[in-house]
């Protein structure tokens, strides 16, 4: 029997409160003060949570699966809170053991909210390792990652059983990424910002031209491609909205409407980021956008009334 989503909200906040009431009722009595206590008892929470996923429910039921997942990561916050005080663990360590356990979670912890969560930690906190080590370089590399995986998972038959939250999990993790540009650091090296701009554009050529009939005339394919890439010209250095876009372009071509609505969300927030950073006066920033503007419902009218929008 499947429940309705208020329910599952309704379990979800109810057992953290149960779950927190319980940890304070262990620090009253002052056992959150043994390291070892908090280690084991969080791994112990994990362990048996963990077992419980896999244990068939009779009445299929499924407003147990927020309660699973709120016990499941306070155990994990009590265990990280145990390793942080026995080992005493540098920065990258502690943020080495939190992508290492999201990656068990996701391929092992048979729960649908935790499998959405974990790959966005994943990545997020692989960006966070990033900018620790101090090699912001890489991080368009870790943007190919993550645009690979949501091109190949967002094919036809290509999702595997019980991961259906993958491809929104992985675009969330994109537009995350694309976010990283607004950092102070990355604002220092606009280079990094770039590239994750055209890595992005690149891919979005891609699945353009592979989605469309192989009968368009390629003419029509690279003038549309070239004339996309001058509208995005000025904003390189914000790769958010280059994100929001191929997100746009994954959902209208494989049917992913809930990604159209998350990826209009994120580009007029991106857009008024991008809008808000511009070194320029007033006016200058009004001609841009008014300019933008036109030359998207330039491209609008084009593309509706040229043979790739017959096609469609």
């Amino acid at each position: 029997m499947k429940s309705v989503w208020y329910i599952e909200l309704l379990s979800f906040f109810g057992s953290l409160l149960a779950g927190g009431f319980f940890l304070l009722f262990l620090a009253v009595l002052g056992l959150l003060n043994y390291e070892y206590l908090d280690l084991f008892l969080g791994l112990l929470i994990i362990i048996l949570v963990s077992i419980l996923t896999f244990v068939p429910n009779e009445d299929k039921k499924e407003s147990s699966r927020p309660v699973l997942f709120s016990f499941l990561n306070q155990g994990f916050v009590l265990f990280l809170f145990g390793v942080y005080k026995v080992f005493k663990p540098e920065d990258t360590s502690f943020l080495w053991t939190i992508v290492s356990f999201q990656l068990v979670f996701f391929l092992f912890f048979s729960n649908p909210i935790q499998r959405f969560l974990s790959p966005i930690l994943v990545f997020v906190f692989s960006g966070v390792l990033l900018f620790e080590y101090k090699i912001l370089l890489f991080t368009p590399l870790l943007t190919t990652v993550c645009l690979s995986l949501l091109y190949f998972y967002t094919l036809p038959k290509r999702l595997p059983e019980k991961f259906e939250s993958l491809p929104y999990s992985l675009s969330v993790s994109l537009l995350c990424l694309a976010g990283f540009s607004f950092f102070p650091e990355f604002k220092q090296t606009p280079e990094i910002s770039e590239i994750q701009s055209i890595i992005i554009f690149i891919a979005g050529c891609v699945l353009f031209y592979t989605e469309l009939d192989t009968k368009t005339n390629s003419l029509t394919i690279v003038s549309v491609i070239l004339f996309f890439g001058l509208i995005f010209f000025p904003t390189l250095e914000t790769p958010g909205i280059m994100a929001s876009f191929f997100l746009l372009l994954i959902a209208f071509a494989r049917g992913y409407h809930f990604l159209s609505y998350l990826a209009w969300c994120f580009l007029i927030l991106f857009y008024f980021g991008f809008y808000y950073d511009l070194d320029t006066s007033l006016l200058e920033k009004s001609k841009m956008m008014l300019t933008s503007s036109l030359l998207f419902f330039v491209t609008y009218v084009c593309l509706r009334f040229s043979p790739l929008g017959k096609k469609r």
